[in-house]
């Protein structure tokens, strides 16, 4: 009886810390911007993301463009679900004169409207890193 009690105790004690709420906003998280999904986004250094076609389907492919300052370096990019978790999906900037653009797509998922991220790995001249974060949704 001792052994079942300390198991489900054990148990409650886990599901209540893994289900406590983010002490910070999403709008507090550092790389985070304020930004409506699928619309232009602003970040600190003057880094910008935007879609330039902002109606997205899956299955179709989109181009994301990304403007940086001269002294930022892109590590990596990535694309995950937000609304459903369902992998990530590399993505690859190409410089086209000033900006960057990447072209991409996504899957079809049992979500009508599907919340997506984009996640920048970023770093400057000093080789400091700057993760961020630019959110868009795709519908069909």
């Amino acid at each position: 009886m001792l052994v079942k009690y300390s198991v489900f105790s054990l148990i409650t004690v886990i599901g209540l810390i893994a289900c406590s709420p983010h002490k910070e906003s999403i709008e507090q998280q550092e790389g985070v911007a304020s930004c409506e999904p699928n619309m232009p986004c602003t970040f600190n250094k003057g880094i910008k993301v935007w879609l330039p076609d902002t109606d997205l389907t899956p299955e179709t492919p989109f181009n994301i463009n990304l403007s940086v300052a001269n002294n930022e370096k892109i590590i990596s990019a990535r694309l995950e679900g937000v609304t459903m978790y369902m992998g990530y999906i590399p993505v690859a900037f190409s410089s086209l004169g000033n900006i960057y653009q990447a072209q991409t797509m996504v899957g079809i998922c049992s979500e009508k409207n599907m919340k997506w991220k984009l996640q920048l790995n970023l770093e400057d001249k000093h080789g400091n890193p700057q993760t961020l974060s630019y959110y868009f949704i795709v519908t069909y």
